[in-house]
């Protein structure tokens, strides 16, 4: 290949390089904003990360949007309770609105410790999973076995409704119902009351649409409205936009 040949494959190349590496670096500066406005106005303990989905952020943002957004956010407090939040916004604008989306927010089994009501007698109760659900381990009834309680979990408004549905005790696993028809135990009854843990407010615009017991901990799904994450309650606080 003489120079002149090679001259015009290397300008070739930079003319079609240049563009994309323009792309990136603006699509790079729009990921820090985002994670900049996001951190203002979730105000977590640990750190926030933003990633487009689309590469092409230097020409979407030219009409007024940034595309679809990935946004992690870790050690969020609500109510002295610590979680982490996963989101996926669609179509966010420049001016901090989103056109709908879905999150979950994952509760590790220890801060969710915190939210069980205690039974009047026994010891307070441990959440985790088995693998298919939310179990509670503890002690139960006048002579304070340990228990392992397998639950059925519902959401209602802003409320997490823990019902015990199965209990295995010394290797056996009955339906709490039957157990408890059978032993007349009342302290053991006590203990196996539905429990209700109350949610944190969730912002205009935002609803939870299921729980479930994972690895990580209590998984809460929600789904966001179009222009939920605009009319958060701190969006006018000086947070800044896209």
């Amino acid at each position: 290949m003489n120079r002149r040949r090679i001259l015009l494959a290397a300008t070739a190349a930079v003319m079609v390089m240049a563009p994309l590496a323009g792309s990136v670096v603006v699509t790079h500066r729009a990921e820090q904003r985002i994670s900049h406005a996001a951190a203002c106005r979730l105000a977590p303990v640990g750190q926030v990360s933003a990633t487009l989905d689309s590469p092409l952020a230097s020409v979407t943002m030219l009409r007024g949007s940034v595309g679809d957004v990935e946004l992690h956010a870790s050690e969020l407090e609500r109510q002295g309770t610590s979680m982490d939040l996963d989101a996926h916004l669609r179509q966010v604008t420049t001016s901090g609105a989103i056109h709908g989306g879905n999150a979950t927010v994952t509760i590790p089994y220890a801060q969710l410790a915190k939210r069980i009501p205690s039974p009047s007698s026994g010891t307070a109760w441990t959440p985790g999973t088995d693998g298919t659900g939310l179990t509670l381990t503890g002690t139960a009834g006048t002579l304070g076995l340990p228990v392992t309680v397998h639950t059925h979990i519902a959401l209602r408004a802003n409320t997490l409704v823990v019902t015990p549905a199965e209990l295995t005790v010394l290797g056996r696993t009955l339906p709490v119902s039957t157990l408890l028809s059978s032993t007349g135990d009342t302290s053991l009854a006590e203990g196996l009351k539905p429990r209700t843990i109350p949610l944190s407010a969730l912002p205009s615009g935002v609803r939870a649409t299921g729980a479930q017991a994972t690895e990580d901990g209590l998984v809460l799904r929600l789904e966001l409205t179009p222009g939920a994450v605009r009319t958060h309650s701190k969006a006018s606080s000086g947070c800044p936009t896209v």
